[in-house]
């Protein structure tokens, strides 16, 4: 799909939309409702994480694609939220939430779009603009991302261990290996083109970023930041509620 001659420079007339999926139902959390949905000081981790994408003034519509876009639950939400944040219907699995609002973007002329993960509500705003300055401008798109810091360990894989104790087969080298954040910035229509081409049930589709390399492009690998961290696990959200409170006590200050 990529043609080696193919350049892209940032014109007045790109349009930016951000595509939000949040119709998960956050099973690793160990909670009774998606972690999209938890709150802290009394706001869902989805409006801080769309607040956070609404902080770059060349967002112009987020779309936030969920299991029912008319759920009874969603009616207080949506009150507190811009005009411009909409929501549409996702799918079954997050490949094809992106896919159902990058559709509904390009339908309304966006040129490039924005995917964040609904409960990465903690976005530094330098990271963000960082992502989409590039995203704009290079025609292989652009991620945040962070170089691996710890060492990485391969398991052995033993069927045989009654203890059930995971042991070390050998260590993997983590110079050039980066974890893969979001928000990510493609041409939208080259973003629909690829998950349609990779299949968004693909188990080898595991971001967008994945489907671009499937197609043969590689994104711009952006620096993020360590706290734009994923609420996944019960102590994530523990560490974004921290961040989250600190913030929300420094802007009253």
């Amino acid at each position: 799909m990529k043609s080696e001659s193919e350049s892209h420079a940032y014109s007045p007339l790109d349009s930016l939309m951000a595509v939000i999926p949040a119709a998960g139902n956050g099973s690793r959390m160990q909670a009774n409702i998606p972690k999209q949905f938890l709150t802290v000081a009394n706001r869902t981790l989805l409006e801080y994480s769309i607040e956070a994408v609404l902080n770059d003034a060349r967002v112009e519509q987020v779309f936030v694609a969920v299991s029912d876009p008319n759920a009874e639950y969603l009616i207080e939400l949506k009150k507190s939220l811009p005009t411009k944040v909409h929501f549409v219907k996702g799918g079954n699995s997050r490949a094809e939430s992106v896919l159902s609002g990058v559709k509904v973007a390009v339908s309304q002329g966006a040129t490039h779009v924005l995917v964040h993960d609904a409960a990465r509500p903690c976005l530094p705003k330098t990271a963000l603009t960082a992502v989409i300055n590039t995203g704009l401008k290079d025609p292989q798109g652009a991620i945040l991302a962070i170089p691996v810091r710890d060492s990485l360990k391969r398991a052995v894989i033993s069927v045989n261990d009654e203890a059930g104790v995971t042991h070390i087969e050998s260590s993997v080298d983590r110079e050039a290996l980066w974890q893969a954040q979001t928000p990510q910035v493609f041409n939208a229509e080259r973003l629909q083109q690829a998950i349609e081409h990779m299949g968004a049930l693909n188990p080898q589709l595991t971001d967008e970023a994945s489907a671009m390399q499937w197609c043969g492009f590689q994104p711009a690998l952006i620096p993020g930041s360590i706290r734009n961290l994923k609420v996944t696990h019960p102590e994530d959200f523990e560490c974004v509620r921290d961040w989250l409170l600190a913030n929300n006590n420094d802007h009253k200050n």
